[in-house]
């Protein structure tokens, strides 16, 4: 395993295991964790590509209630997870597998809830292989993720995402084509004078469409030559709940 660092994360609640060099968790993980919702309790939710284990982490001090899985393909992230998980005292079902061919581990409509953070680079080079699995769609695609989610979403599950702006329609087309229906946006802008860089969504499975929300825009920096977070960034950042 490359070497790696213990990361103390939200003022020390969090700490996560990461490589030092090569792929680290980004804020996009961050934002679409706090972006989840649910008001049922131990409902089963499962993070596809699920990197060092962030996203599980964070949501679970907002419910800790929930079942929670998690599938990363490559064996030095899955090693990471696993042991930030331990560090957090978090109990996953944690699988080392392709996204891919989950359908030998779960019977369809299974989970109650999906959310990913997936690669969605179509051409990327680098060479750190751990870097551009997780960055580019060299194993899996958007695509991929989609279908293998709807797959394992319950009937009026939800499908929890990140995909950057540039892909919204090719996104929207593959979740409609898999009967998951956008319901709720909220796009992500750099600056409140720039263009936005990624969007978050919920979809649910096997609804009527129509009812959508679209929340007011994210806005990240306040100051982006300083590096000051907006408020409400700060506030995730710091405290998440």
């Amino acid at each position: 395993m490359e070497s790696y660092s213990l990361t103390p994360f939200i003022r020390g609640k969090v700490l996560v295991y990461q490589p030092k060099i090569g792929y680290r968790f980004n804020l996009d993980s961050v934002l679409l964790a706090h972006f989840f919702q649910t008001n049922k309790k131990n409902a089963k939710i499962i993070d596809l590509g699920t990197g060092s284990g962030i996203i599980p982490v964070l949501i679970s001090l907002k419910y800790p209630h929930l079942q929670f899985y998690a599938v990363e393909i490559q064996k030095e992230f899955y090693q990471l997870a696993k042991k930030t998980f331990e560090k957090n005292n978090l109990n996953v079902n944690l699988i080392n597998e392709d996204i891919k061919l989950l359908k030998k581990y779960f019977q369809s409509s299974y989970f109650d809830y999906v959310i990913t953070n997936p690669p969605y680079l179509k051409e990327y080079s680098s060479e750190n292989q751990n870097f551009l699995i997780a960055k580019s769609e060299v194993k899996a695609t958007i695509k991929d993720f989609i279908k293998i989610s709807s797959y394992l979403l319950k009937n009026k599950g939800k499908f929890f995402g990140v995909f950057p702006s540039y892909r919204f329609v090719e996104v929207i087309s593959y979740l409609t084509e898999n009967r998951l229906i956008s319901k709720r946006l909220r796009f992500i802008h750099p600056t409140k004078n720039q263009k936005a860089t990624h969007f978050l969504i919920e979809a649910q499975k096997g609804v009527k469409l129509g009812g959508e929300t679209i929340e007011n825009p994210l806005i990240v920096y306040k100051d982006t030559k300083n590096k000051i977070y907006s408020k409400e960034v700060k506030f995730i950042l710091e405290k998440f709940v």
